[in-house]
């Protein structure tokens, strides 16, 4: 037999040790080192701790947001009418932090170790769950690895940990869910637990670096008022920005989370921008713009809504309906990067762009 060149030979070998590797499903050392440190700029909320042995493979805080707590199962099993039959939305400072733990933990001894501290801490249970209880559509509704919404997408992360964004309840068996309430009233603060073990999915090699580890979501809400930090733009200002950029750029007009229903405290923008159409005579377009969290689809309809419904608010307030026009674009004009929270909070916005 011809002997075969050195260099083939060591491709062998290495093939060799690869299939063996793969074959007795041995853990990826990257992925396992990923899973074994926390995420940067990240640690323990004061309020939750943590599960000995853990870490957080997953944090995002906003100051400010709004965040759907369930507080209900989600009892419909028909995708086109998935929901919680009741929820909880709540605004203020958001911490959303993802737990793993070491291999070979229950979803119930993680789970139950937080809800006993928060109680502890004052916290009483509103409304637990635990498998068929939560309702069919709740894995789906809660952190879906197809809605971006639903996920924690931390910032700064290298490419490997988010990867794992996606998949960290893909493959959840033992579901197990919580919402822990503090208080009531405009003061009330919650804390929802949303534990389970991952068994299965369709990830791949990041599914099975998870298998058999729990990972718990821990959605902390303190209440807290919005710092007020954007400034409405006068009549005379809207004039100067459309005479020299043929637009004008608003922050000032605020929606619901995932709504079109023009906010109240949007009034003062509202009045400055009637104030100067009224006074001018001239068309223009009223354009909704989102960020990219959700489907093209989703978002196009939503921009377009929230742009409409600015047009009616400005019919309200005595502009004539032949000088408006709304058009929503979605997220296909971004003024920023969206892969963190400053620059998807510039590109939601509503802009006034003049018509031929």
């Amino acid at each position: 037999m011809k002997k075969l060149p050195a260099m083939f030979g060591v491709l062998l070998a290495f093939a060799a040790a690869l299939s063996s590797c793969c074959a007795s499903g041995a853990p990826n050392p990257h992925f396992e080192k990923i899973l074994s440190t926390d995420a940067p700029k990240s640690n323990d909320h004061a309020l939750t701790g943590r599960y000995q042995g853990s870490t957080i493979l997953l944090q995002t805080r906003k100051a400010f947001d709004e965040l759907t707590l369930p507080n209900g199962p989600a009892g419909d099993a028909d995708y086109s009418n998935k929901k919680f039959s009741r929820a909880v939305v709540v605004e203020g400072t958001i911490t959303r932090t993802v737990y793993v733990t070491p291999i070979g933990r229950s979803s119930l001894e993680v789970f139950r170790n937080f809800t006993d501290s928060l109680v502890a801490r004052g916290y009483s249970i509103a409304w637990q769950c635990a498998a068929e209880t939560c309702g069919p559509a709740f894995k789906t509704l809660k952190y879906n690895w197809s809605d971006k919404r639903t996920q924690v997408q931390g910032e700064g992360y290298e490419i490997d940990r988010n990867r794992f964004v996606a998949a960290v309840f893909d493959g959840a068996k033992d579901i197990r869910y919580a919402l822990m309430q503090k208080g009531s009233g405009a003061t009330a603060a919650y804390v929802g637990l949303y534990s389970a073990v991952n068994s299965g999915g369709t990830m791949g090699d990041i599914t099975d670096s998870l298998s058999d580890r729990v990972t718990l979501l821990a959605e902390v809400h303190e209440p807290r008022a919005m710092q007020q930090n954007i400034v409405t733009l006068d009549s005379d200002v809207i004039g100067r920005e459309l005479k020299a950029n043929g637009m004008a750029r608003f922050y000032g007009i605020f929606f619901d989370s995932d709504k079109a229903i023009v906010k109240p405290e949007s009034k003062p923008q509202l009045d400055e921008m009637a104030k100067y159409l009224k006074s001018a005579n001239l068309k223009v377009y009223i354009v909704g713009h989102t960020d990219n969290q959700g489907t093209l689809e989703y978002n196009m309809s939503l921009s377009l809504r929230r742009a409409q419904a600015v047009v009616e608010a400005l019919k309200s307030a005595g502009v004539a309906d032949a000088r408006l026009l709304g058009r929503g674009v979605g997220p296909l004009a971004p003024l920023a990067a969206n892969d963190a929270e400053a620059g998807r909070a510039k590109n939601r916005r509503v802009e006034m762009v003049l018509q031929n």
